[in-house]
């Protein structure tokens, strides 16, 4: 279950990161706010999803060295 959620994880970072370099619309009938906004809820929801998924690694790795098993 543990490794489930860090595929998951890494799978919501990877769509978010790409949806933030390739999904942005540049449609000229959209505000400047909209697109700004968009790419700035991209940002941190991409940022949020990668440092929870270093921290449960990181914790699963300490979880490792301390019992000896996952």
């Amino acid at each position: 279950m543990a490794w489930f959620t860090v595929i998951f994880g890494g799978i919501i970072l990877i769509v978010g990161l790409l949806g933030q370099i390739f999904g942005i619309r540049k449609s000229k009938s959209s505000h400047p706010e909209d697109r700004r906004f968009g790419k700035l809820v991209f940002t941190i929801g991409s940022v949020v999803v990668g440092l929870w998924v270093v921290a449960f690694v990181a914790a699963r790795l300490l979880h490792f060295k301390t019992t000896g098993h996952w």
